[in-house]
């Protein structure tokens, strides 16, 4: 993390807080202005915003304000979501009223490039803030799915589980996208992927219709991505206890065990990182939402100050390199 704040301070971007009265994030984009990470964009009522800043002892000059409900720029954003969506259910009208609503007026903002990211969910459950990113940035070109990652640090160990919060019951296909872009995230933080396909089979031990998935989901990846270290399918202290690789597995293509946990489906990787967040001392840094064109990162609910300003570096970095590719 500390590697991610110093590459975002060396670029900083403009990045938006749809929940830009509350308090944690007002403290969180203060601490970004300070530290020069990035230029902080507020959304929500104008006078309650300043009012909070006041409070807080800030000076207004931080931030930037938009209000959705009074906005100039709202014919504009509306029109452009309305042909964005027309063929897909929504009315102008609907498009009028939905731009209003901060999720969407943000989204909107890194859509047409006024803003650089967008930071949310404080306050919003996860559908409601991925869907207006979804519906208006987009899947990165060439991909079809976006996932949810989280880094897990434990024991001097660092490890990134995906997807953790998106798609339920991912095909083949879909595991082979999600190992793929996860890689590519992963290299930004300078780190060397070494993908696990996990499962409950050790390499065709069980052959049963979900390990075959995950199996076919390899050879996808592979042969999208010759150079990627990826293998699988494999059960998880497989993958991260390099003894059982080298001495049980010798023929598989992980040196020193893997770094990165690609799960079958939602509900594995989702008990799995919450289970380390509760039950062991592991720092857990997340989600980061993997796949979009541009960086929209959904925060967890109830996330604290310090989550806020990490999970904004490493959308300022993420931004920095889109915007380089």
């Amino acid at each position: 993390v500390r590697s991610m704040v110093a590459k975002a301070q060396k670029s900083p971007k403009k990045i938006v807080y749809p929940e830009g009265e509350e308090e944690k994030i007002v403290r969180a984009a203060h601490a970004v202005y300070q530290d020069k990470i990035g230029l902080p964009v507020l959304l929500g009522n104008e006078d309650a915003i300043r009012a909070k800043v006041k409070e807080l002892g800030f000076s207004i000059d931080a931030f930037e304000l938009h209000d959705p409900k009074v906005c100039e720029r709202c014919k504009e954003y509306g029109d452009e979501f309305y042909n964005i969506r027309q063929r897909r259910g929504v009315t102008r009208k609907a498009a009028t009223e939905l731009i209003r609503e901060p999720n969407y007026y943000g989204a909107m903002m890194v859509k047409m490039g006024d803003a650089d990211a967008l930071i949310g969910g404080l306050t919003t459950h996860y559908p409601d803030m991925i869907r207006p990113a979804l519906q208006t940035v987009g899947v990165r070109e060439g991909f079809n799915v976006v996932s949810g990652l989280y880094i897990v640090i434990i024991r001097s160990r660092v490890f990134f589980f995906a997807d953790t919060t998106v798609n339920i019951d991912p095909t083949a296909e879909q595991l082979a996208e999600i190992a793929l872009t996860v890689a590519d995230e992963v290299r930004g933080f300078d780190v060397e992927p070494r993908v696990a396909m996990l499962s409950f089979s050790n390499f065709g031990s069980v052959e049963h219709p979900l390990s075959v998935k995950v199996k076919k989901a390899v050879e996808i990846a592979q042969q999208k991505n010759p150079d990627l270290a990826i293998d699988g399918e494999m059960q998880a202290d497989t993958a991260i206890v390099p003894d059982i690789l080298k001495n049980e597995f010798p023929f598989a293509k992980l040196d020193g065990g893997a770094n990165v946990l690609v799960f079958p489906n939602l509900a594995a990787g989702n008990i799995a990182y919450k289970l380390f967040e509760r039950l062991t001392d592991a720092t857990v840094i997340g989600p980061i939402l993997v796949g979009m064109k541009k960086p929209v990162h959904v925060l967890q609910r109830g996330a604290t100050v310090d989550d806020i300003i990490n999970m904004t570096a490493i959308a300022v970095v993420e931004a920095t390199r889109k915007q380089r590719a």
